[in-house]
């Protein structure tokens, strides 16, 4: 599957920035892209209907365009149990990659890591620190590190540690001490009954030499180990102090990081720290990966194709650390800027869908019923079926060919669909003016303008007084100059005005109708970026 790219549309999301970028990314889709259609918010009542009306689900909702962990390349963990030996851990190490192992308990779950300067530690401990070590030797454990087969075992089996090469006659080891040891030798069944006798906690034979059943029975009797092994006397000295546990090694003050933690932000904390790798683990605790500095320098931004806008303000956060692949707008051209050429499709028309049509068309794709159904929503709502000024004889041409794909009723689904937004009574204030904001920058003064639809005006009445006080406080809290509230009719037969903030005075030059100073009425205007923002703009760009 190719490089992941997300279709999104504006902040506040209405019907043609949802259905634009569902339509797009299926569109590109069907040309071999692995596009993905996202949203910046909560989808209002309208395109709800919509989407339930063709069987579609809610796209993925984002909120960041920065890269989190989960979505860059990081090195896959070897993972090895607190029981592994030295010698196991080095053999792991020599195939690894990134030169650190994780190490995880009965569980599962991240214990420690090892590294390289990890595991030559006990090259430089004294002969002391490395018998206590090897008193954490399991006899399995012991047997797999040097290559042997248990003959004699002892559940009970404890050592102290000492490791002796038997290689004196029997007459001259008794001056050693082999009580409670590990002694390797390679023959000699005097030595061997001797090495018991005298409580030697396991013999390793070497070679391969025959062990008597008379001395494995003796052994069985004494408690005494014993491991038979094909190697050498001299290669068994020198591996089997490698087979302790490394959970005696391990760091165990590790430093982690949760895949859902942003690459910019993990990248300015681990310049605090030393550590060759970092494990990032998942929310449930399990292990997903592990990162070094390379992965935090060379990784691939997250690429996106911005639908239904080009302003900085509102697209999606962080977009400047993204990189952006094409844009397919029918709004005037934003402040976004991009570091390459990339594809721009910006048209004059009433709905962004109408240009995505036109790209299937261009492509010579048949749209779906269902994705023909949810273009032709898009239309109807963006042009308030074509009684908005904005309307284009493309988005009417567009749309009665979309409403024969989607085997709809054109006239009775708009009717439907645009009255599936009217419901105030069951939604709060600050849902009703969040369901369509978008912020402009005119001049030195910073608008905040919201958008939704009515069919009766006592639905508005009912809620104004509330709905007044709280959009004080929302325009304080985003530190509007003026904050508008457009209600317009269901079948574009005007909006009615509530606003708030210094520059309330401007829509007693904009409104036909005032009720006061902070309401009034225009039955002519009904579209925000044709009819009201240039109105706005004439205004306060001469104040």
């Amino acid at each position: 599957m190719s490089e992941k790219i997300y279709v999104v549309g504006h902040k506040n999301p209405d019907t043609d920035s949802i259905c634009s970028a569902i339509t797009y990314a299926h569109l590109k889709q069907l040309q071999g892209v692995n596009a993905i259609a996202c949203r910046l918010g909560p989808l209002n009542e309208e395109t709800k209907f919509v989407l339930n009306q063709f069987g579609i689900e809610n796209p993925l909702l984002l909120k960041d365009a920065r890269c989190q962990l989960k979505d860059i390349e990081m090195d896959i963990p070897t993972l090895v149990h607190e029981d592994c030996s030295l010698k196991d851990a080095w053999d792991n190490m020599f195939v690894m990659k990134n030169k650190v192992l994780c190490v995880v308990n009965d569980i599962g779950a991240l214990s420690g890591m090892v590294s390289v300067s990890n595991l030559v530690k006990p090259r430089l401990m004294s002969d002391e620190e490395v018998e206590e070590l090897m008193k954490l030797a399991k006899v399995d454990t012991i047997a797999r590190t040097i290559d042997g087969e248990i003959i004699v075992d002892n559940p009970d089996y404890q050592c102290n540690g000492k490791v002796y090469v038997v290689t004196l006659s029997s007459e001259k080891q008794n001056r050693f001490e082999f009580k409670d040891a590990i002694c390797i030798l390679s023959d000699g069944e005097d030595k061997q009954r001797q090495l018991i006798e005298m409580g030697a906690a396991m013999m390793v034979i070497t070679c391969n030499q025959w062990v008597s059943e008379e001395i494995c029975d003796f052994a069985r009797e004494k408690g005494c180990v014993i491991i038979k092994t094909s190697n050498d006397t001299m290669k068994v000295a020198k591996t089997i102090q490698e087979s302790f546990p490394i959970v005696t090694l391990m760091t165990r003050d590790l430093v982690t990081y949760k895949e859902t933690e942003y690459v910019d932000e993990v990248s300015k904390k681990i310049t605090n720290t030393r550590y060759r790798s970092y494990p990032v683990l998942r929310e449930t605790g399990e292990l997903a990966g592990a990162i070094s500095r390379w992965h935090l320098l060379n990784y691939k931004k997250k690429k996106f194709i911005l639908v239904d806008h080009s302003s900085k303000v509102q697209a999606i956060n962080y977009i400047d650390d993204a990189e952006i692949e094409e844009i397919i707008d029918h709004h005037h051209i934003g402040n976004i800027e991009t570091s390459r050429p990339i594809y721009f499709r910006n048209q004059r028309c009433g709905c962004t869908c109408t240009i995505i049509y036109q790209l299937y068309k261009e492509h010579g794709v048949v749209p779906s019923r269902e994705m023909a159904g949810l273009m032709l929503s898009a239309i109807l709502s963006d042009t308030l079926k074509f009684k908005s000024r904005t309307t284009t004889q493309l988005d009417i041409d567009t749309a009665h060919r979309l409403a024969e794909l989607a085997e709809v009723d054109l006239d009775q689904y708009a009717m439907d669909m645009l009255s599936a937004s009217v419901a105030l009574k069951d939604a709060t204030p600050t849902q009703i003016l969040n369901r369509d904001l978008k912020t402009y920058e005119i001049g030195k003064y910073k608008i905040g303008i919201g958008q939704t639809n009515y069919r009766n005006m006592e639905d508005i009445q009912s809620i104004l007084p509330v709905f007044k006080e709280n959009m004080t406080l929302e325009r304080r809290a985003k530190e509007y100059d003026l904050l508008i509230m457009m209600f317009t009719h269901v079948m574009a037969e005007g909006t009615m005005f509530v606003f708030s903030g210094k520059l309330s005075h401007v829509m007693q030059d904009i409104m036909k109708t005032s009720f006061n100073d902070r309401s009034g009425y225009d039955p002519d205007i009904i579209s925000r970026k044709q009819q009201l923002v240039p109105m706005l703009s004439e205004i306060l760009k001469k104040m």
